[in-house]
């Protein structure tokens, strides 16, 4: 037994176990390891319980002199990982209160061992202590994305590489690997060894980070599992890197000059690489290449691609998809290892083009699945069968999140993939062929991407893990310039608006709308009703609310108080983008590309005219007046493009026609309608551009030199600018030892 001198470095609080010399964490007995400056803050408050530790002290500690960060953004970070490592919570806080913009308190009773009683919590005794600020409404940053934000937010870097103890110690790397024995620990009886084999492995399950630049955006792995190759974004662009697994080195193989990649796949025999690259004119507009895997030249085999393929089980033959939007269907397509022989399996209709995480080929060539994102039916996701032989599809699993590349296990009864949970959350789950019995294998607080690869003895997959982050930003009018976080948020917020009352509105990552004081705190759930992804920007709409509403697999526009009660639905359909009308009386949305009009008091839809090109590629917009839409759309011939189409609002022709750099994001007149502006990327880097609607080159509103811009709006009566801004970092993992 350890003497006290021996084991006061061990600290108990709540149902955790504290090791100050090694920074593990122990939850009932299931190991936790902390990053490096998570655990210097803990250490830090442990040292003197129950007094405010001011963040200036914490940031000399954190960081020594010369190093030059954003010294207030990595703190808040630093603190959001602990509070996840904790299950800590700003706004209840159980262990570490915060004390807005001045520092943090540890509030639990702790005991060291050997080292006498419990120190008292300071939370019964809180009148004592309480600060003249009032009740504790400050947040930290924390984690957000997805799918239908820019495709940067599973690209771009926050912080630059770690000192060596981070790269060992990595808090979600840790979890994950607990999670997965707390989420199937136990197991199931197996009726044989052999079925043992073929499920993943809980006991010797391992998680290995791979990278720690915060920029990598997709990743594969050889069959052999010697290699990984994936793409990392280095100033707005991105590059192809190879990692060989034993040495644990990395050599890039292709510069960093491509817009981004959407599909990476070694080659059965693992000498070459297979890459997806988009059209540096138009993201949307992909092409595959092949390439040696040690670097050389690249071969151009397949245009029009919009996932990475996969090989039939002889390496002749790969499978690929295809979004094609002006029908709203996806094409399963075959070809030869060359790129030639290019012909259609079978086109799904129905579909989400934008959604492609790819298909891939059974063990015995039989059989190809492919995920979907369905516009109508029972669910929004589908996992279909499609046979090689004729073509024909059937139905596997569906589900209302989203469900990732399906990975096929070498016996061919069972498929691994990454697939959404009730926090919109990636995590990984397997999926019995063709019983379809699904068993969760990771409960983790990591997003994963929706493309992971599999080696083929599927004993290791390699993953993407996001960890993005948004916070609410205020500029004022007369100088964008002088812009201000007012949020500071565990939970990452990514769209704002202001509602009539003054409040402002702002969604999460699991679909939730919040209700803020303007000036960012009293966060509260402003209506149980969630959220639907990307068309749901919350919107002021005379004394009502606006937003949409998922369910099942069609879209709501539904109309709330201000108070977020009375919630009544207006139109259901394969909603976008909506808008009101500034005298809050209408509301134009578009559907099935045609824009359409409501009045906001309920009523019949009157068509107002048909969307130009493929499909809209953003929100509608409203000139201050009423008079005009805007809108972006994107086009394919005679060249893949951006355009900016600006409409009557009565309907009728459209009376300009502008050029856009590429793909906007929250488009919105200016406030002297003179003007369109948008969130446009330049160099990795998201500003808000205005553009003239008689021509010329657009300008910067913001100057910001980091960061992402996914929403904004402005406020009512003009003198603020509201905007969802952070950034994103995805760094790769192996999941090893899976069974």
């Amino acid at each position: 037994m350890a003497n006290p001198a021996e084991s006061s470095h061990i600290v108990h609080f709540d149902d955790f176990e504290l090791d100050l010399r090694t920074g593990e964490l122990h939850n009932n007995s299931h190991r936790i390891i902390l990053q490096e400056k998570p655990f210097q803050i803990l250490a830090t408050l442990l040292e003197r319980p129950g007094e405010m530790v001011t963040r200036e002290e914490l940031i000399r500690r954190l960081w020594p002199t010369g190093v030059f960060v954003d010294f207030n953004l990595g703190l808040n970070k630093a603190v959001n990982r602990l509070r996840e490592a904790l299950n800590d919570s700003a706004e209840e806080p159980r262990f570490i209160e915060t004390f807005p913009k001045r520092g943090y308190r540890f509030v639990a009773p702790f005991t060291r061992d050997g080292a006498g009683p419990a120190v008292a919590s300071v939370a019964s005794t809180s009148a004592a202590h309480t600060s003249g600020d009032g009740p504790n409404y400050g947040h930290e940053n924390g984690r957000r994305a997805t799918t239908s934000f820019p495709a940067e937010t599973r690209h771009l870097a926050s912080p630059g590489a770690e000192v060596r103890r981070e790269k060992n110690y990595w808090t979600w790397a840790a979890v994950a690997a607990l999670a997965v024995v707390l989420a199937l620990g136990g197991g199931h009886a197996m009726r044989s060894r052999a079925g043992r084999n073929r499920r993943p492995n809980l006991e010797k399950f391992q998680v290995t980070k791979l990278t720690d630049s915060g920029k990598v955006e997709l990743a594969a792995i050889s069959g052999d599992g010697r290699y990984v190759c994936y793409s990392r974004r280095d100033g707005g662009l991105s590059g192809l890197w190879l990692h060989q697994v034993a040495t644990q080195s990395d050599v890039q193989i292709l510069p960093a000059d491509a817009i981004g990649f959407d599909g990476l796949t070694f080659s059965p025999d693992g000498n070459h690489i297979y890459y997806v690259r988009a059209d540096k004119n138009d993201p949307g507009f992909k092409y595959l290449y092949v390439m040696p895997v040690l670097g050389g030249s690249s071969r151009l085999l397949i245009k029009d691609i919009d996932s990475p393929v996969s090989f039939s089980p002889d390496g002749q033959r790969f499978v690929y998809t295809r979004g094609i939007p002006p029908r709203n269907s996806t094409d399963v397509r075959l070809a030869n290892s060359d790129g030639s022989g290019d012909r259609l399996l079978a086109g799904i209709g129905n579909t989400y083009p934008g959604f492609q995480p790819g298909a891939t080929w059974s063990p015995d060539g039989r059989t190809v699945t492919v995920s979907l994102d369905l516009y109508a039916g029972r669910h929004s996701y589908v996992l279909d069968a499609v046979s090689v032989a004729d073509g024909s599809v059937r139905e596997l699993y569906s589900s209302s999140k989203a469900i990732g590349r399906p990975l096929w296990f070498p016996e061919g009864d069972t498929l691994l993939l990454v697939m959404n949970d009730q926090n919109e959350r990636g995590q990984l789950w397997t999926i019995s062929y063709p019983n379809a019995d699904v068993r969760r294998v990771t409960n983790d607080l990591t997003d994963y991407d929706t493309r992971a690869d599999l080696t083929r003895d599927a004993r290791t997959v390699v993953v993407i893990a996001n960890h993005p982050t948004s916070d609410v930003w205020v500029a004022p009018a007369t100088d964008l310039l002088q812009a201000q976080q007012i949020t500071s948020a565990a939970l990452p917020l990514f769209r704002v608006a202001e509602a009539p009352d003054g409040h402002l509105l702002a969604t999460s990552m699991d679909g939730k709308l919040w209700s803020l004081q303007a000036d960012g705190s009293r966060r509260t759930l402003f209506t149980d009703l969630l959220v639907t992804d990307f068309q749901g920007d919350p919107a002021p709409c005379g004394r009502f609310v606006m937003f949409a509403s998922g369910r099942a697999a069609t879209t709501e526009l539904v109309r709330v108080a201000v108070n977020g009660e009375e919630a009544a639905p207006l139109v259901r359909g394969d909603l976008n983008s909506f808008v009101c009308t500034p005298d809050g009386k209408y509301v134009f949305y578009d559907d099935m590309h045609k824009i359409s009009r409501i009045p906001v008091e309920g009523g019949a839809s009157v068509e107002i005219a048909q969307i130009l090109g493929e499909n809209i590629g953003g929100r509608l917009s409203i000139s201050p007046d009423g008079k005009f839409l805007a809108y972006p759309y994107r086009e394919s011939i005679p060249a893949p493009a951006t355009k900016l189409a600006i409409i009557p609002a009565e309907g009728g022709a459209p009376m300009k026609v502008l050029s856009a750099p590429g793909v906007v994001w929250g488009l919105l007149w200016s406030l002297d309608g003179k003007s369109l502006q948008y969130s446009f990327p330049q160099n990795g880097v998201y500003n808000v551009w205005e553009q003239p609607i008689t021509g010329g080159e657009p300008r910067h509103l913001t100057k910001f030199t980091s960061g992402i811009i996914y929403d904004f709006h402005w406020s009512l009566d003009g003198k603020r600018l509201l905007m969802a801004r952070g950034d994103a970092s995805s760094d790769a993992a192996l999941l090893s030892n899976l069974r």
